[in-house]
């Protein structure tokens, strides 16, 4: 990943290596991708790289060890980054007290921590940077916005004037003033000098008939072809995929205020089994947005039922079952999925069923 483009970065001493880079790997698990510096306290090119980073990063996490805390230069680079208001957020890895110009930020607690990617603090650190972020983009997006809506006003006010000019409306045969154009004003002739309009009388033409004309009448096609057209409304939310003879069609994402529920058809082509869906457990159903922004499921339902981790379903062969899937508080800029991703395991024998995924949905209100 290029770091000079990253929004986070991790600081963290050499000594902590191994730590840093299980915290890399879980973030990278949530799809937040993040720039780690590979030794802060030697060498004068990395030291300046990692200054450009932070100068064009907007997240700063800091670990905190016994190491780092002794570190001068860690200290300085994380005091630069809350001099130039990033968004800095100190990570406990070790029982240390934090220096005391960082004690007014509230740091995540990861000591002991083994690299579970469903540890309680890596989620609430997932979920504070996921929403930092998505803010920050928010706002650079909304002035983005403001600039070309304030551009196209002044283009329009542009066009309006120049066409309000005498010349231009001229020279586009919108309307002449007498002094613009060419030649003498005509004059209207009266009405006694002018003369009597002569009608002209048609002569009536023999007509000639022409000896190359074939009179043998071409014959037309009884039923001309009519143009064919394809309704191609909401064709990209109508996908089906096919995994190990199940086949998931998928109904529609829609929103529902703050929440966001997709329901999809399974339909099983084999002889009577049973599958396991996840919503959120050891496996999760998800979907990630344009800007690469993972939802985890918070419920799936079935048969009627809803369940927050996972639930056991017996498919009859060739009979629909429909799946729900249900997603809450996702922000409302978020109006269309990149990637839908279902979690599923075949039982007896047990086996994870993979590629279970739609693409590019709109979401419905």
């Amino acid at each position: 990943m290029n770091g000079r483009n990253s929004e986070v970065c991790l600081l963290y001493s050499e000594s902590d290596k191994a730590i840093a880079n299980l915290l890399e790997d879980a973030l990278n698990y949530y799809s937040i991708n993040i720039w780690k510096t590979q030794n802060i306290s030697i060498g004068s090119k990395i030291i300046s790289e990692t200054i450009q980073v932070l100068e064009k990063a907007e997240f700063v996490i800091v670990l905190w060890s016994s190491n780092s805390i002794k570190s001068a230069l860690l200290k300085d680079l994380a005091s630069e980054a809350k001099k130039n208001k990033k968004v800095l957020i100190p990570v406990l890895i070790q029982g240390v007290r934090i220096p005391g110009e960082f004690l007014d930020i509230q740091p995540a607690n990861l000591v002991d921590w083994d690299g579970d990617h469903e540890n309680e603090q890596i989620v609430k650190l997932w979920r504070l940077i996921q929403d930092k972020v998505l803010n920050y983009r928010s706002k650079k997006v909304g002035f983005s916005q403001f600039i070309t809506v304030f551009s196209l006003v002044l283009t329009c006010i542009g066009v309006i004037l120049t066409i309000a000019t005498p010349e231009v409306r001229c020279f586009l045969k919108l309307q002449c003033p007498e002094n613009l154009s060419s030649g003498a004003t005509p004059q209207l002739p009266s009405e006694t000098n002018s003369p009597e309009p002569v009608k002209a009388i048609p002569i009536p033409q023999p007509s000639i008939e022409n000896p190359l004309v074939n009179k043998t009448p071409i014959p037309l096609p009884s039923n001309p072809p009519s143009p064919s057209f394809t309704d191609k409304s909401n064709s990209n939310n109508q996908q089906t995929v096919e995994v190990n003879g199940l086949i998931f069609k998928l109904q529609s994402c829609k929103r529902l205020k703050q929440d966001v529920r997709c329901d999809v058809l399974i339909t099983n082509t084999l002889k009577d089994r049973k599958i396991r869906l996840y919503a959120n457990y050891s496996y999760k159903s998800k979907f990630l947005d344009i800007e690469g922004l993972a939802y985890l499921a918070e419920s799936i339902e079935i048969d009627a039922v809803k369940v927050t981790a996972y639930t056991d379903t017996q498919l009859i062969q060739n009979a629909n079952v429909k799946l729900s899937i249900n997603f809450v508080e996702i922000p409302s800029q978020v109006n269309q999925i990149q990637v839908l991703d279902i979690a599923a395991t075949a039982l007896l024998p047990y086996k994870e069923l993979q590629g279970i995924q739609f693409r590019n949905i709109v979401l419905s209100k």
